[in-house]
């Protein structure tokens, strides 16, 4: 037990798993399996942890992330508006990717900028007091 300790100590699997996450865009299932057999947990308990953060991904995923704020802030701010816009752009419901594998579009519930809602993030760019018309033109850029 104390090398399985000491292996949590030099490696972190949260860093592995960004890793791998870095590596493929998503953490595919042998990957997994090949990090629980490193840590000696159950595979349940490593896809515990994948679940637990939103940032990690088990199936592929779009080259532009957006993720929409819906918090309260942002919410009262109309992000519904920017939300419907994105949508039908893109086509999507949250939690979804185009078939291109060019978008990906989640809906989260904060994005730190409570007070320049909407706020719309874009990979790691974020994108504050937008309506649905620079929404738009934020995606328009992308293609």
């Amino acid at each position: 037990m104390n090398e399985v300790k000491s292996l949590f100590y030099r490696e972190s699997l949260l860093e592995k798993l960004h890793e791998i996450q870095n590596s493929y865009g998503y953490i595919p299932e042998i990957e997994i399996e090949n990090l629980a057999e490193k840590y000696m947990l159950p595979r349940a308990n490593v896809y515990g942890v994948i679940s637990f953060y939103s940032m990690f991904y088990t199936e592929p995923t779009g080259k532009y992330i957006i993720r929409i704020c819906d918090s309260i802030s942002c919410h009262l701010n109309q992000s519904d508006s920017v939300l419907n816009a994105v949508k039908s752009f893109l086509n999507l419901e949250s939690h979804q990717t185009t078939e291109d594998k060019k978008f990906t579009l989640e809906i989260v519930e904060c994005l730190g900028h409570c007070g320049e809602g909407p706020v719309m993030m874009v990979n790691n760019k974020i994108y504050k007091k937008v309506n649905k018309n620079t929404a738009l033109e934020i995606l328009n850029n992308c293609l």
